[in-house]
């Protein structure tokens, strides 16, 4: 199921998802919010499977075009999680 078929199913339809790379297996969750909560792991394996990158442009495309666009997003634009 992609991020915004479960976005749609669960009634979130104003919730802000990624959707130029969709990440749908890191989209992990909702805040009370409502902002998309996603899995910076899962992102970067994301990424890997679909785009056959390796590690490490994976995680430079995630840190600098996912991560740096975020302030573009507003204030209810999506959250990205780092397992500790």
């Amino acid at each position: 199921m992609t991020a915004a078929e479960k976005i749609e199913a669960a009634g979130l339809d104003d919730v802000i998802i990624f959707e130029n790379y969709s990440y749908d297996d890191a989209l992990i969750g909702v805040t009370e919010e409502g902002r998309a909560v996603y899995d910076y792991d899962k992102m970067v394996d994301w990424l890997v499977r679909e785009t056959g990158w390796d590690l490490e442009q994976a995680t430079e495309w995630i840190e600098y075009n996912t991560i740096g666009a975020l302030p573009n997003a507003g204030p209810l634009g999506p959250v990205i999680m780092y397992s500790l």
